[in-house]
């Protein structure tokens, strides 16, 4: 896939952010991230791929420019590799991270043609994770691999890069009034599984509806695209 392309895709997620005192002289996203997605965990075969994401995100979102309290998620998803819609009715999971199981149905994502389930577990980067996902004539049980681990800019860099691009634009629109929030995620060109295909997303929303956007290799740190 065309990085240009994906940029163009990323920055035109809609996301959202904090609250000011007349314009804001010093910006810091890291303490108005209400999603932050910390690592990634893959596995696929020829035809199916399972992945987790974990981090931190507010516990009860709500779009008013405060931060509240932060509450860990892990979020497994299952999909068919070319993104077709999956067959089956509903999918049961076991998932094994660091010998603690859980288990249970995933729940039908239509817009994605996928399945998921937010575990609410933080996964350690180091830590151990098998999924196991049976229906009629198949069965999926994989360990997977931590691909974040790869990474050459990891979570905290990316959002220091992000901050110093969009810091500038956010002192300009932050006020009493119009106050943002922002989201961080790692996003993913699947047309390759290269590890050179994996992506930092930092974006951000007012209240008044400015968006504002970075995505970054997380190989080379470069900024692929931004939007002011």
């Amino acid at each position: 896939m065309n990085k240009k392309i994906l940029a163009l895709g990323m920055l035109g997620l809609g996301l959202v952010g904090l609250t000011a005192c007349g314009k804001q002289t010093n910006i810091n996203l890291d303490n108005l991230v209400i999603e932050q997605r910390e690592n990634l965990f893959v596995a696929q075969d020829s035809l199916y791929q399972v992945s987790y994401s974990g981090g931190m995100r507010e516990q009860d979102y709500a779009f008013d420019g405060v931060k509240t309290e932060m509450v860990p998620f892990g979020i497994v998803t299952f999909n068919r590799l070319n993104f077709e819609p999956l067959a089956e009715d509903s999918y049961n999971y076991v998932v094994n991270i660091d010998g603690v199981e859980y288990t249970g149905t995933l729940e039908n994502d239509q817009i994605e043609n996928s399945y998921s389930i937010d575990l609410g577990v933080n996964a350690l980067n180091t830590s151990t994770i098998n999924v196991k996902i049976d229906f009629t004539g198949y069965s999926f049980n994989q360990e997977l691999s931590n691909v974040s681990s790869e990474f050459a800019v990891d979570q905290a860099s990316a959002l220091k890069i992000a901050n110093n691009e969009l810091s500038s634009q956010l002192k300009n629109i932050v006020t009493d009034s119009n106050k943002v929030e922002v989201v961080q995620k790692i996003v993913r060109d699947y047309a390759t599984p290269e590890v050179s295909n994996y992506y930092w997303y930092v974006g951000a929303v007012s209240t008044n509806g400015e968006t504002l956007g970075v995505l970054i290799d997380a190989n080379s740190g470069e900024i692929l695209a931004k939007k002011v």
